[in-house]
């Protein structure tokens, strides 16, 4: 492995959680970068950022320049820029195979190329832990959402249920019925069943839903119109895969590199039929790893 890359380019231009540790953190951002540099024996670090965050480019540029090997690299705002394999091909130029063949194939890692991935906020936690022993005990979460009363950005210690730090943040708006909470964004987050489960440590947002927005509407039929192709960052044909999946054709689904990916929700997104793309692809991937047995 000869390069570190940081992943800085999923969050939104106001304060989210991986803004806030560059912008409020970003002395033990770069301890941390310099620790894992010199005890990995990693020579290059680049910190991908989205343009969309000129202050933290700033800001980071400033704290690089007399550090040898650590660049920035400004990233274009496309969603999912963040995506382990596209960050790695925008930072690095290098390609992460889908598959690395030999005695016993494997799906393609970082390493395959000499890169290691870590997010901004992993690299803070451990140049905080470094200088102070603290571990890893609290997380920032954007509590936002066309139900939530005060959206904003809060501190609270792992463990905390939900709940209360729904509470904590105004709760729901004044005559609006709460339909959904996801934990996660709004692409790739999980509905909640049970708001009294833990924050735990890779939770970064809660998103509160009224029931008018969390209502799904009934899907139609596909019209074959190839949205889900043209808009998934990976380059797959979701159609194709969905209809592999339906034949429970294992062979299609590994010529079609179902293993790229990396379910972003796009396909869903773009989908006029309003078809449940990106759950199709989720079981065909189950499907996948299990070899096609129940």
């Amino acid at each position: 492995v000869d390069t570190l890359v940081i992943n800085g380019a999923e969050c939104e231009p106001y304060l989210t959680p991986d803004t806030r540790e560059f912008m409020e953190c970003s002395e033990t951002v770069m301890s941390g970068i310099e620790a894992v540099m010199k005890y990995l024996e990693i020579p290059n670090c680049v910190i991908g950022i989205e343009r969309n965050k000129p202050e933290c480019i700033d800001l980071m540029a400033s704290l690089v320049q007399g550090s040898k090997g650590i660049s920035v690299k400004p990233l274009p705002s496309r969603y999912p820029q963040g995506a382990e394999k596209n960050l790695i091909e925008n930072t690095t130029g290098r390609e992460v195979p889908e598959m690395v063949y030999g005695e016993k194939p494997r799906p393609g890692l970082p390493a395959d190329v000499g890169v290691i991935v870590m997010n901004v906020t992993s690299v803070s936690t451990l140049g905080k832990f470094l200088k102070t022993g603290m571990p890893l005990i609290s997380k920032r979460v954007t509590v936002d959402g066309d139900a939530a009363a005060k959206p904003q950005n809060v501190e609270a210690l792992i463990g905390t249920p939900l709940e209360e730090i729904i509470e904590f943040a105004g709760g729901v708006k004044e005559g609006v019925t709460l339909g959904k909470v996801l934990c996660g964004g709004p692409m790739m987050g999980t509905a909640m069943a049970d708001l009294s489960f833990p924050l735990l440590k890779q939770n970064n947002g809660l998103l509160l839903f009224s029931k008018e927005k969390a209502d799904l509407p009934e899907p139609g039929p596909c019209i074959r119109c190839g949205r889900c192709i043209n808009g998934c960052p990976m380059g797959l044909a979701p159609v194709q895969i969905a209809g592999a999946y339906t034949r429970r054709d294992l062979d299609a689904l590994n010529k079609l590199n179902l293993g790229l990916c990396v379910l972003c929700g796009t396909c869903t997104f773009v989908c006029p039929a309003k078809r449940p793309v990106t759950q199709t692809m989720s079981l065909a991937k189950a499907f996948q790893r299990t070899g096609g047995k129940k």
